[in-house]
């Protein structure tokens, strides 16, 4: 194993998965495995992670803005489009994720993938099962925080019964005694848009996706009332306009997921062919309601990428 300094690092626009699995999984592989590893971030956090973190008295990781000439770790992604800033000339040993596999590499490298909901809940499986590594109160919060996150509390299609058993014993190691009270707290914590311009509504959680060299981006806010979102319309639609043009997208959207009503309105720039073709729906004034949509993941890529890659 190397013995430079590696990085862990999540995709760009953090959220409490990507920072959360990267600080756990670089404490593990510093104390199991003897690696020089260091948890990054790379971008900035949103409420939801920072209420996380300083619940949990834990350090924002390492901010790092460009990767090149490093040695990384990916966790909770591995489409190269959602990586940090250089990661053409960085150097990747390991992948830990639990997306769909759009992944290539020269060299043969340690590639882990489950269809589970959170990359948190590998490294707990990973890290409970090594007897040369405690995972302490502290730790056990963070990573049952990112799991009741990317599952929405188990709402979410993505959530699974391997997520839900590793929360039980997570809860008990963390002094949680009542995990869905606990997860709809951390969900509270980004739930109002009170104080953030529009492309950092759409920025919070914004991935970029490619389908056979058609590029779109795709952006998800957690609320808990539609009427913030809604009432700010016409800003989202301008600035999510703005970014589709400067990075020539195909299209760019953001999701406003309703979190309590289990349902998403999906805001449009662009063409909207493929997404009527992907949904058979018709969208009004950039605009349309789907109710049961709640993942970015499971609900809305697939579809919408097979829309896409048929189109050419």
């Amino acid at each position: 194993m190397p013995k430079e300094l590696v990085y862990v690092v999540g995709h760009k626009s953090p959220d409490t998965d990507s920072v959360c699995a990267a600080i756990v999984y670089a404490q593990y592989l510093k104390k199991a495995k003897r690696i020089n590893a260091v948890a990054a971030v790379a971008g900035d956090i949103n409420p939801e992670t920072a209420f996380v973190l300083n619940l949990y008295k834990t350090k924002l990781p390492v901010r790092l803005d460009s990767t090149k000439g490093k040695l990384l770790i990916l966790v909770d992604h591995n489409e190269k489009s959602q990586s940090p800033d250089g990661i053409g000339e960085a150097t990747i040993i390991e992948v830990l994720d639990h997306h769909k596999i759009a992944f290539e590499c020269a060299e043969p490298i340690a590639f882990h993938a489950e269809p589970v909901g959170a990359t948190a809940t590998l490294v707990a499986k990973i890290a409970l099962a090594d007897k040369l590594f405690k995972l302490d109160k502290l730790s056990a919060g963070l990573l049952l925080s990112a799991i009741l996150s990317d599952t929405v509390v188990f709402k979410s299609p993505t959530a699974s019964k391997a997520d839900a058993a590793m929360a039980k014993i997570l809860a008990k190691k963390a002094g949680v005694k009542n995990v869905k009270k606990f997860g709809i707290e951390i969900k509270k914590q980004k739930a109002s848009l009170k104080g953030l311009s529009a492309e950092q509504i759409i920025r919070s959680d914004f991935k970029e996706f490619d389908a056979n060299g058609k590029k779109f981006g795709v952006g998800q806010i957690e609320v808990v009332d539609l009427k913030e979102a809604k009432e700010r319309k016409r800003e989202i639609l301008q600035k999510l306009e703005a970014i589709r043009a400067q990075n020539n997208y195909e299209f760019a959207a953001l999701m406003e997921t309703d979190i309590i009503k289990e349902g998403t309105e999906l805001l449009v720039a662009g063409s909207l062919v493929c997404l009527e073709r992907a949904f058979g729906a018709k969208f009004a004034d950039s605009a349309a309601y789907f109710k049961g949509m709640m993942s970015r993941k499971k609900d809305l890529i697939p579809p919408l990428t097979k829309a896409v890659e048929n189109r050419m």
